[in-house]
């Protein structure tokens, strides 16, 4: 006859070892996710990148760039999508593409260390180039890109840390002369003046 100490023993060792093994199992199944997790990042990554380096876009880009205006209503009068429906595509399909990447980060799809460096820069220079057009049209009481706002001024913070010689003092970036730069920080706070008046 089976003495019940050692039949309670080998359920013990059952059970330990049952337990190793789930354990184990979860640690296999993390892993697998973290593997997945780290493939569609990479997949995802690639896509946008694919996307962001066609001609297509590219000469997208370079036509909003080279858009003159003085004030916005000046940029409403010569790129309006009722007169001047090619380059007002371009420039829209630009801004979009940045409101994708903000999207993106909202919903914590990516992180700002995710961005390339070509991507990053060019939602930089996007701002430097149309953020005082944004600043005025918040001031005209249309917010546009105002859910939005957040991921371009953590864009702008995080470049601040890694370059602060591309700012000066006052926390304006310098590295293109002739278009003006809104630092995010007075966005901030006409949007909490224009959220005050609201209410």
């Amino acid at each position: 006859m089976v003495d019940a100490s050692l039949v309670n023993l080998a359920e013990l060792g059952i059970l330990v070892i049952g337990a190793v093994i789930a354990l184990q199992q979860l640690r296999d199944i993390k892993e697998t996710r973290e593997i997945e997790l780290g493939t569609r990042k990479a997949q995802l990554y690639m896509s946008l990148l694919d996307r962001w380096n066609t001609k297509e876009f590219s000469e997208q880009r370079y036509q909003a760039y080279r858009m003159e205006f003085t004030d916005l209503d000046d940029f409403t009068e010569k790129y309006s999508a009722n007169n001047n429906p090619e380059v007002f595509a371009s420039w829209n399909v630009f801004g979009r593409k940045i409101l994708g990447l903000a999207e993106l980060k909202r919903k914590g799809l990516i992180d700002i260390g995710f961005l390339d460096g070509m991507m990053f820069s060019d939602i930089l220079n996007w701002w430097h180039r149309f953020g005082g057009l944004e600043k005025e049209t918040w001031e005209r009481g249309d917010e546009n890109w105002w859910s939005h706002f957040p991921f371009i001024m953590e864009v702008v913070e995080y470049h601040r840390k890694l370059y602060p010689i591309d700012y000066d003092e006052n926390g304006n970036r310098t590295a293109r002369r002739g278009w003006t730069w809104v630092r995010p920080e007075e966005m901030m706070q006409l949007r909490a003046r224009i959220i005050s008046k609201n209410k």
